[in-house]
């Protein structure tokens, strides 16, 4: 198959599952994505976290996702800048994941070294972290239907499954089951690590 240079058609193709033009994406993006999820990935964490994984997660996320046709590309770079952001994604979660608490490679490095403060991390989020969140977690709520985002919402004020039903009008079971299929969306858009 020859190369497919047009993004729509493209993208039809991998929502076919046309495997060639899997490869194509495949082998025209791993390598800039490897060099992004390198740049990300401190020294301290190298032997923790490994690019290669970060960007077969990448490649699996987009193709499940294309297939589900959640993404729209319009012009010829948005493929690339598609794929850059799920990888800074994928690659700032998995840092924060090896840099959090009792896992933080800080801690097992050298603990008779004195205790130098610029080297620990913010308590605060960098930028990029809360943009690459924010976009993710936008994505998530518009998977769900609308009277479970509002279920969402109310659990996270505090409301009880009782509470949440009666005010809804709905019954407890309903709310339980509705609470079951976010938790379900949210491990499909992987937020629940």
């Amino acid at each position: 198959m020859p190369n497919v240079n047009d993004p729509q058609t493209l993208l039809s193709l991998l929502r076919a599952g046309d495997e060639h033009a899997a490869r194509q994406v495949f082998d025209t993006y791993v390598n800039r994505l490897l060099h992004l999820a390198r740049r990300r990935i401190s020294q301290h964490l190298a032997g923790r976290i490994d690019p290669e994984d970060i960007v077969q997660s990448v490649f699996r996320t987009f193709f499940s996702r294309v297939k589900a046709g959640d993404f729209k590309v319009e012009g010829q770079d948005d493929l690339g800048k598609l794929l850059g952001r799920i990888t800074l994604f994928k690659a700032l979660r998995q840092v924060e994941r090896h840099t959090a608490g009792k896992r933080d490679c800080m801690l097992e490095a050298n603990s008779d070294a004195p205790l130098n403060l610029a080297d620990l991390p913010d308590l605060e989020p960098s930028p990029e972290t809360v943009v690459a969140f924010l976009d993710h977690f936008e994505h998530f709520l518009t998977a769900l239907r609308p009277q479970d985002r509002k279920i969402l919402e109310m659990r996270l004020e505090g409301y009880r499954t009782q509470e949440i039903a009666d005010k809804l009008g709905i019954s407890d079971r309903h709310v339980r089951r509705a609470v079951e299929h976010i938790r379900a969306v949210a491990e499909q858009e992987d937020l629940l690590s």
